[in-house]
């Protein structure tokens, strides 16, 4: 939305209290997952890519989503949905390895699949980057997300490090005149200083 220039208010959830699990917030999206927007005519979406979709559509003329018949809008839409669907799933499984398992000993090993499942993934992104951004020289909502993926990635400098077209986009993405404010603003800079703990 900073990017779109899209005014917005928004509403932070308190994390320690697990203000997202309680009845309000289930209301609006019954998953207790963040991001939930809310239209002006009171609909609600969820699911990021959808919404990411959505108001990238609203502002065509930004260029956030290549429009239709440009070739580039069928790859930015799978490329986008490969992320939701695969690295974010991911990033659950080794941030929260316990609900992916009903054996209270598996976590584990949940986890050390997760690792390795992430870096082949991040491989696959790495080799379909033309860098700076995914797309080269153009900026999409595929870069937005890409960058907040890597900044919950277990061990941030070795992905940096292994896959420079990875670091190369976050660090494109991430000092963009829009997104640098609100990048701090939800602490990623600092994210991507120390990584997430595994």
């Amino acid at each position: 939305m900073a990017e779109l220039e899209i005014p917005y208010q928004g509403l932070h959830l308190d994390g320690e209290t697990r203000e997202h699990e309680g009845a309000a917030y289930r209301a609006l999206n019954p998953m207790a997952q963040i991001p939930v927007l809310i239209l002006p005519d009171g609909a609600v979406m969820t699911e990021t890519g959808a919404i990411m979709i959505y108001l990238a559509e609203t502002r065509p003329d930004a260029g956030l989503l290549p429009p239709v018949g440009d070739e580039r809008r069928a790859q930015a839409l799978r490329w986008l949905f490969f992320a939701q669907g695969n690295l974010y799933e991911t990033v659950l499984r080794y941030a929260y390895p316990r609900r992916y398992t009903a054996d209270g000993d598996g976590a584990p090993g949940v986890r050390a699949a997760a690792f390795e499942r992430a870096d082949k993934l991040w491989d696959m992104v790495a080799e379909a980057a033309e860098g700076p951004y995914f797309f080269g020289d153009s900026f999409t909502l595929l870069d937005i997300y890409l960058a907040m993926l890597a900044a919950w990635h277990y061990q941030q400098p070795a992905l940096f490090a292994r896959l420079p077209a990875i670091a190369r986009l976050v660090e494109a993405t991430t000092v963009r005149p829009a997104i640098a404010p609100v990048w701090r603003q939800y602490s990623m800079d600092r994210r991507l200083q120390r990584g997430p703990t595994p």
